[in-house]
């Protein structure tokens, strides 16, 4: 496991409330990837909304959260929604 690539997996209750704990990972996330100012402020917040989303449409008692960096993007997935961002 390096900044560049990595996979990290959240499960969370379906509570579109836990969007602010996706997000809060989201910044942890893009902290370790060493993403920076704008770029990682815009990551989080993406984040948050899909979060919020993700949560808002869920079916079960979890969703699952996941976190990733390969190829020179960081992403993260939850439900059916997925944002990414260039590492560089």
């Amino acid at each position: 496991m390096t900044p560049t690539s990595f996979k990290f997996k959240l499960t969370v209750p379906t509570d579109p409330n836990l969007a602010a704990l996706v997000a809060d990972m989201a910044r942890h996330v893009a902290e370790y990837a060493k993403l920076g100012g704008a770029a990682a402020e815009g990551f989080v917040e993406r984040a948050r909304g899909a979060a919020v989303t993700a949560l808002q449409a869920a079916t079960g008692h979890n969703c699952l959260a996941v976190f990733s960096a390969a190829d020179g993007t960081l992403s993260m997935t939850i439900g059916d929604e997925t944002i990414s961002q260039p590492l560089s």
